[in-house]
């Protein structure tokens, strides 16, 4: 069910199924070190990705890259005892606010999602944080780290390397995925998707799924703008969020997957959260429960 796929001399993927929190790490190996993006949802995921990496190269992991602090990306950070941890500022500081309710996460995530493993998993700070651009260098690699803003999360970060045109897109780009833009930052997401599109990559290895290449991304990206046309226009109307549900249909997009880009619209275009009835849509959470058991329906029929 995992592949560690090669994408260019010293650059692989660790790649899992395309499912809520199983998500993809990349691995950069340079002449004196390896930098790894993202950690991983469980101590099995991650002793896994790591002796991929041993399979290959016997260099020190020195840095771990977090793109955004939402726990399947995190959630191992402290398997990787010798790497220096690093994550843009806003993404520091929610894991160490999500780290301060790591009891409540614990019990929140084992009743909506029995049937994922947790073990080994819990938030752990980053070591060092930025905004902007920070540049790594292996030798004649550049190892671009760049902090693109709020949008699927408190911050998204990408690792682009130009040199391989290879980028490391985290939750930015899902691939067999819908898109989810954080509650009330869909047009910061678009504007996202469209930021790394401008890097006109070869590769863009999403955070969960398959790497897409720049027409995929693109393509996803279109998906999310009808949506979030459909939700304003809806919204212009007077519909409610509940009535917008029901008006907003796509025969390629399940319910499950179009919930969270109407609520986050709604979400945007009012400054809060709107009122509904609907049991999926109470909290975020709950809609990640439902794109969670659409996926797997979905990876079923396959």
């Amino acid at each position: 069910m995992t592949e560690f796929r090669k994408l260019a001399d010293g650059v692989y993927a660790f790649l899992q199924p395309p499912l809520v929190w199983y998500s993809n790490s990349g691995v950069i190996v340079g002449d004196q070190e390896v930098i790894v993006v993202d950690s991983l949802t469980n101590a099995t995921m991650t002793q896994a990705l790591l002796a991929e990496i041993r399979r290959v190269t016997d260099k020190p992991i020195r840095y771990l890259i977090n793109t955004h602090s939402h726990a399947d990306h995190v959630y191992t950070n402290h398997l990787f005892p010798e790497a220096t941890v690093i994550s843009s500022h806003q993404g520091r500081e929610h894991t160490e606010a999500n780290r301060n309710l790591q009891g409540r996460h614990d019990a929140l995530f084992a009743q909506l999602f029995p049937d994922v493993d947790f073990r080994g998993g819990r938030y752990t700070l980053q070591d060092m944080s930025f905004s902007g651009t920070l540049t790594l260098y292996q030798g004649n690699r550049e190892v671009r780290v760049i902090e693109l803003g709020v949008g699927h999360s408190e911050s998204d970060v990408v690792v682009h390397l130009p040199l391989e045109k290879i980028v490391f897109c985290g939750d930015v780009f899902l691939n067999g995925l819908p898109p989810l833009p954080g509650e009330g930052h869909v047009s910061q997401t678009i504007a996202n998707y469209r930021a790394i599109e401008a890097l006109e990559a070869a590769i863009y290895v999403a955070g969960h799924g398959n790497p897409g290449t720049l027409a995929e991304v693109r393509s996803q990206r279109t998906l999310l703008e009808t949506q979030f046309q459909h939700a304003r226009k809806c919204f212009e109307q007077g519909l409610s969020y509940d009535a917008a549900l029901q008006a907003v249909t796509d025969d390629d997009v399940p319910l499950a997957y179009l919930r969270l880009i109407i609520l986050s619209s709604y979400c945007e275009f009012t400054g809060k959260l709107p009122e509904t009835t609907d049991p999926a849509s109470q909290n975020h959470l709950t809609l990640i429960q439902g794109i969670a058991a659409e996926a797997t329906l979905l990876m079923g029929r396959a």
